[in-house]
C-alpha cells in the first residue's frame, strides 16, 4: 500500500514522497518569455517546501503557441540561460523539477503573437472562446510542431531539468489533436482514435529519440473533455494504453477545459469539504486499474485524509497540487511535521490576478488577510 511519505521513482527520477506540484501558469516570464527573478523566487520557495516533484508552468515551444502574457517560453536557444537558472534554484533547495511543454494550438492569443505568425490547430474550426478560425496545419507544419517539442525537450535536458511533461489536456494543442471535438481532419491524423493519436505518438517518439531513455517523459492527459463530442474516459484510456506501449513514464489524469461547464473544468471553485476534493480521482482510478504506468491524480486536493485515501484505495500512485502550494508552498513539510490541518486555500482563483499584472502568481486571499493585520 502506497503512503505519502515514502520514497519512490518515476523513471530515473528518485522522489522522497508521493506529492507533486502540478503545472501552473505563474506569470513569471518577461515579454520574450525569458525566465525572470520572480520565477526563481516562486520555484525556490516551492523547492524548500518539501514537495517531491515540481512541474513548471507550461512553456510554449513555438512563438505562435503562446496563450497568456508573461508565459515562460522554451522555443529557442535564447531561452536556455533562464531555464538553466530555474533548474539550478530548485536543485539547490533539494527538490526535483521537470518542465511542462505546450503548443496551445487554437487557444494561442493572436494579440501576443509576432507579426505574421498564424494561429495553428488540427482543424479550421471557430474557437469557442474567441470565435476566430485558426489555420488547419498541413503535414509540413505538423512536422515543425513535432520538431519543436523535441527541441524544447532537449533544451530542458541541457538546462538540467529532470524530465519533461507534455501537456495533452485542457483543450490545448495535443488535446486538440486527440479530441474529436476539435479534430475533424479527414487525413491520417483524424477520424479514428488511432489516427488522432498519431501526432502525439510522433511527438513522443521524436522527444525520446532526442533526449534518450534516461530522461523521463510524462504527460498530463484529459480523462474527459466534458464537451460535446469530446474525449470520454473510455477513449482516453485507449490513448493512455498507447502511451504506455510507447514508453510514457507517468500519466497525470486531468480533464475539462475553459469551454467546459464551470463545474466540470480543470480549475474549480467552492471546494468546501472533503467531498468536493479530488474531482478527477475516479477517472484516475479507472486508469490505474487498467494500466501499469504510474498514475497521478490532480484536482482540488486539499486535505491529508483525502491524500491518504487516494493512495490507500489505489486511485492513483501520486497526488498533485496546484493552488494550495501557491498559498502554502511549505504544505508538504507541514504535514510531514505532524500538522495535518487542511490546506488553507479557499479556491477563489484570485491567485492568477497578480500573474496577469506581470508580478507572478500570489495568494490574493492571504495577501488581503495579512493586510488586515497591519
Amino acid at each position: 500500500m502506497a503512503e505519502l511519505f515514502e520514497s519512490s521513482s518515476i523513471g530515473s527520477i528518485d522522489l522522497p514522497n508521493r506529492s507533486i506540484r502540478s503545472a501552473t501558469w505563474s506569470g513569471v516570464g518577461d515579454e520574450n518569455g525569458f525566465v525572470t527573478d520572480r520565477a526563481e523566487h516562486i520555484y525556490g520557495e516551492l523547492a524548500k517546501g518539501g514537495v517531491g516533484l515540481i512541474i513548471t508552468g507550461y512553456q510554449y515551444v513555438m512563438l505562435n503557441g503562446q496563450q497568456l502574457p508573461y508565459m515562460v517560453g522554451n522555443y529557442s536557444k535564447d531561452c536556455l540561460n533562464g531555464l538553466t537558472r530555474l533548474a539550478q534554484i530548485v536543485h539547490s533547495r533539494g527538490s526535483k523539477v521537470i518542465t511542462q511543454l505546450v503548443h496551445t494550438g487554437a487557444r494561442a492569443n493572436p494579440k501576443l503573437l509576432k507579426t505574421g505568425d498564424e494561429v495553428w490547430a488540427p482543424s479550421a474550426l471557430p474557437d469557442p472562446l474567441t470565435g476566430k478560425i485558426p489555420k488547419e496545419v498541413d503535414k509540413d507544419e505538423i512536422l515543425r510542431l513535432v520538431e519543436a517539442y523535441a527541441a524544447a525537450a532537449r533544451r530542458a535536458q541541457d538546462a538540467g531539468f529532470d524530465g519533461v511533461q507534455l501537456h495533452g489536456a485542457h483543450g490545448y494543442g495535443i488535446n486538440q489533436f486527440l479530441s474529436p471535438a476539435w479534430n475533424q481532419r479527414s487525413d491520417s491524423y483524424g477520424g479514428s482514435v488511432k489516427n488522432r493519436y498519431r501526432f502525439l505518438g510522433e511527438t513522443l517518439e521524436a522527444v525520446k529519440e532526442t533526449v534518450g531513455d534516461d530522461f523521463p517523459i510524462l504527460i498530463k492527459l484529459s480523462g474527459n473533455d466534458y464537451v460535446e463530442h469530446g474525449l470520454t474516459p473510455e477513449e482516453s484510456l485507449q490513448i493512455a494504453k498507447r502511451l504506455q506501449d510507447d514508453g510514457i513514464a507517468a500519466i497525470e489524469v486531468s480533464g475539462g477545459s475553459a469551454v467546459s461547464p464551470k463545474n466540470l473544468g480543470p480549475v474549480r471553485q467552492k471546494i468546501r469539504s472533503q467531498g468536493d476534493e479530488a474531482y478527477f480521482s475516479d477517472i484516475a482510478k479507472y486508469f490505474n486499474e487498467n494500466l501499469r504506468t504510474p498514475i497521478i491524480t490532480v484536482g482540488g486536493i486539499r486535505s491529508l485524509k483525502v491524500v491518504e485515501d487516494i493512495l490507500h484505495d489505489k486511485k492513483a500512485d501520486y497526488v498533485s497540487f496546484s493552488r494550495p502550494l501557491i498559498r502554502e508552498p511549505d504544505l508538504i513539510n507541514k504535514w510531514k511535521s505532524g500538522d495535518s490541518a487542511t490546506a488553507s486555500c479557499i479556491s477563489c482563483n484570485g491567485c492568477f490576478e497578480s500573474g496577469l499584472k506581470g508580478i507572478g502568481i500570489t495568494c490574493k486571499a492571504k495577501a488581503s488577510k495579512d493586510k488586515g493585520k497591519e
